[in-house]
């Protein structure tokens, strides 16, 4: 797949385990799966749509994932259990293609370590979702993530300054670590001849 070849050059391919990571200051490990599915003239991204009872990011789009555990051995694995909680993913159907760097999130301090991986199944592949976790499951073609995103002003602290913004098709918007991971994703996936200052 043309996607997967740009993403191996830009990219590593493996997944080092927790212990090989050292954290930054105050903030605790996470892991997300940034799922590639179906097939290549079709590749969707999967995200979820957080409910809106939820103390911690209501209503907010994400990945699947959550925090390291002492059973994780590496962020492939946090991810993956994760996932397995969320949206009930079979791991023997995904492949893993390799990490983009971390990613913070600042209002609940964690570090975040998205974990790319493939399976050719699209939505009908996870028929069961945790109510407690996920509201519904969103599929954006990949090439919504290959434009640069808007940039919003917005105050973190005593601190202004510019984040990206995902609009997605259904009037959901996307922001924050899940943006700011898309951002990443889509400068990897972007050929390099566009030469895009946002890249």
């Amino acid at each position: 797949m043309l996607w997967e070849r740009r993403l191996r050059a830009e990219i590593p391919a493996d997944c080092p385990d927790w212990e090989s990571i050292p954290t930054e200051g105050k903030f605790r490990q996470s892991a997300v799966l940034v799922l590639f599915c179906g097939p290549e003239e079709d590749t969707r991204i999967l995200l979820i749509r957080r409910p809106r009872h939820l103390n911690r990011h209501p209503g907010e789009i994400a990945f699947p994932g959550g925090r390291r555990e002492p059973c994780d051995r590496g962020p492939f694995e946090t991810a993956v259990r994760e996932a397995q909680e969320e949206i009930g993913l079979d791991p023997a159907r995904i492949r893993l293609l390799g990490m983009l760097e971390r990613e913070y999130a600042y209002t609940s301090d964690f570090e975040i370590h998205p974990v790319l991986a493939f399976q050719e199944a699209g939505a009908a592949s996870f028929p069961r979702l945790d109510p407690n976790e996920v509201d519904e499951i969103l599929l954006p073609r990949v090439e919504v993530f290959l434009s640069p995103p808007r940039l919003e002003w917005a105050k973190h602290g005593a601190v202004q300054a510019l984040f990206p913004v995902f609009e997605l098709p259904g009037s959901h918007r996307v922001w924050g670590a899940t943006a700011r991971i898309l951002w990443q994703l889509g400068r990897a996936l972007r050929p390099p001849q566009e030469g895009n200052p946002c890249r």
